[in-house]
């Protein structure tokens, strides 16, 4: 029977993160991953015609760009695995259909100039709430990339000043609620709620605010990364620091049940039925709704409870992958084309409708979110030609009509939008719907990456359960993932689990 150290299921890109910080440590990990190459959502294919390099799922790396794994290059995925990323700035720019445009950039103040020719005084509104907002995402970042404090202790510790209870008062807020305080124009605070919206919660959320008061000092500190080659690039170069630190991946290689030997997990069997034993740990990387059958139930009815209670995200995603003959220009202007990401934002009133409607089984089609990455990354395409990433919102269950349509109808908002996109500019075209994408990754249910919704009462501390953290109830069993703190996207959060892990085996946090 082999035997390792530890045991990771799963090799997304948070697996792969934890079990690299693990092997640096010392430990002999191996990763499992059922399908036939690493990276979850972390993949970059050639899906549409050869030379065209499409990100499948997530394309923007954001908050990963704050955790001490690339600003301090900890596990040396830039200086020695061959990682390397562009910044375009401005980063975001949200485009309204009559031609207006708000551009996020690097800089606050050139933001602010942005916002000035929708609203001189939510220009300054903008400044005011970076410099509320900017102290704060130290206080919240110091708990993002390391195991989170309990929800009850952060709360007591922020109620003991004014700047605290101001942030508290925010956590338990929609961030369109926050965006209603602190802005005065409709347009200005579409703006905001759409760019939040990216998490996946509705504008009137409750429980989001915490996001609008750390996305936009995040965007201005650390801006928003393209991997070069493609987001398969960060699971590559993970996938080499693994293998430098001694550790080791295992593809095709699906697991059927985590052994136990009384209260400790021991090992895995494969469904193959070759039995892998965990000397000291195993950390699944997985969905907590998958945990259960995975051991039998042995956790009993309660514990099947909270984790049947969770509450899913509010929507979830249809995404297109194109092939373009050439470049998008958009009708906001140069500017606006030359953002890294164009989000299609609608007028306050209409913006609300339309993330009604997904309640009711509406698809948000005419809002899409637009990401050209050859544009700052020649990699991806051949000469000329270009990679286009075309993002809907869309319920789990569509109403009436099917997803083509549905694609086909943010194709057309997206072309209303531009000067020079049709049909005949598209060389081929693949689309991933919810379905789609909950075949390509069983943890993602309807299709949900994150796992579930990210609303205060199952973030931070309480994610996936009340002060949970990233035990299992079982001895030397964890979880790791977007179902455990810091929760969905490319943020590197497998770095939080592993410090957990080495902790409890009296390692250290392994930094």
């Amino acid at each position: 029977m082999a035997e390792h150290d530890v045991i990771v299921v799963g090799g997304g890109h948070n697996g792969l993160t934890t079990a690299a910080y693990l092997a640096k440590a010392g430990l002999d990990v191996l990763v499992l991953e059922a399908k036939e190459y690493a990276g979850g959502g972390a993949v970059t294919q050639e899906v549409t015609v050869p030379g065209f390099h499409h990100d499948l799922h997530a394309i923007a790396h954001i908050f990963i760009q704050a955790s001490p794994l690339v600003r301090d290059d900890e596990l040396g995925l830039l200086s020695r695995h061959g990682l390397r990323y562009v910044y375009p700035d401005p980063c975001i720019s949200v485009v309204f259909p009559d031609g207006d445009s708000i551009c996020f950039y690097r800089d606050v103040r050139k933001t602010a100039e942005s916002i000035a020719r929708i609203s001189p005084r939510d220009a300054d509104n903008y400044l005011r709430f970076f410099e509320f907002a900017d102290p704060v995402l130290d206080m919240l970042l110091g708990g993002f990339f390391a195991p989170p404090p309990p929800l009850g202790a952060m709360f007591a510790q922020l109620d003991q000043s004014e700047l605290g209870q101001e942030v508290l008062r925010v956590l338990l807020m929609s961030h369109l609620e926050v965006a209603q305080e602190w802005f005065e124009h409709d347009k200005v605070k579409a703006a905001m709620a759409r760019w939040v919206s990216e998490i996946l919660a509705a504008p009137e959320e409750g429980g989001t605010g915490a996001f609008l008061m750390i996305m936009v000092p995040l965007i201005h500190r650390y801006g928003l990364g393209f991997a070069v080659g493609g987001s398969g690039a960060l699971t590559a170069a993970t996938a080499r620091a693994l293998a430098s630190y001694g550790g080791a991946i295992r593809t095709s290689a699906p697991v059927e049940r985590i052994l136990f030997e009384g209260e400790r997990a021991i090992g895995v069997r494969l469904a193959s039925g070759e039995v892998l034993r965990a000397r000291k740990a195993v950390a699944a990387n997985l969905n907590i709704a998958q945990i259960p059958e995975l051991v039998e139930h042995r956790f009993g009815a309660d514990w099947q409870r909270k984790v049947d209670r969770l509450k899913p995200a509010g929507f979830v995603l249809l995404v297109g992958h194109l092939a373009l003959a050439e470049a998008p220009i958009f009708r906001a202007g140069p500017e606006a084309t030359s953002a890294g990401l164009q989000e299609v934002c609608l007028p306050l009133p209409e913006l609300r409708q339309a993330f009604d409607g997904l309640k009711y089984g509406r698809p948000a089609s005419m809002m899409p979110s637009i990401g050209v990455a050859s544009v700052w990354d020649p990699s991806r395409a051949p000469e000329g030609k270009h990679t286009l990433y075309l993002l809907s919102f869309v319920p789990p269950e569509l109403a009436s009509g099917g997803w083509q349509e549905v694609f086909e109808e943010s194709f057309t908002a997206f072309c209303a939008l531009t000067t020079n996109m049709s049909w005949s500019k598209v060389l081929h075209h693949v689309v991933h719907s919810p379905d789609d994408s909950e075949r390509f990754n069983a943890a993602w249910p309807k299709g949900d990456p994150g796992h579930f919704g990210s609303q205060i009462f199952q973030f931070l501390g309480y994610r996936p359960l009340p002060n949970m953290g990233y035990r299992l109830p079982a001895e030397s069993l964890y979880l790791v993932g977007p179902s455990t703190h810091p929760g969905s996207g490319i943020t590197g959060g497998g770095r939080a689990a592993a410090q957990c892990i080495l902790s409890d085996l009296g390692l250290g946090s392994g930094e």
